[in-house]
């Protein structure tokens, strides 16, 4: 009886812990998604961002200060998406060409001038 009962404790053991493997598995792999999810939803908001920022403000409206020396009107206004852009690519924004309205500064020109430094 207790060779049966030893047995069946084995073939216990061995499924737990596979059962664990492979829950530790598909931790992992939604943690990987969540992180995923949470980028895209970042690019996402940023790009919703510049749209409206670039496409709400008429001519004559005063939008939010983005310029290069932090609060300055001389030198281009950035939109906090590219700003964070350039940051995350290592981008001095002085050295960034914008073709938005006014000469804007937009994730895409920050984007631009990184592919151009490759």
């Amino acid at each position: 009886m207790a060779k049966k009962t030893d047995k069946a404790l084995k073939k216990l053991r061995k499924a737990v812990s596979r059962l664990e493997e492979q829950n530790e598995r598909l931790t992992e792999t939604l943690e990987k998604q969540s992180k995923e999810q949470a980028e895209a939803l970042r690019e996402i908001r940023d790009l919703l961002e510049e749209h409206t920022t670039t496409h709400d403000a008429g001519p004559d409206e005063q939008t939010e200060d983005h310029s290069l020396d932090g609060g300055s009107e001389e030198g281009p206004e950035v939109t906090e998406a590219a700003e964070r852009r350039a940051k995350e690519l290592g981008i001095d924004l002085s050295s960034v060409k914008g073709t938005g309205s006014g000469g804007r500064i937009l994730v895409k020109d920050v984007e631009a001038d990184a592919e151009g430094e490759l």
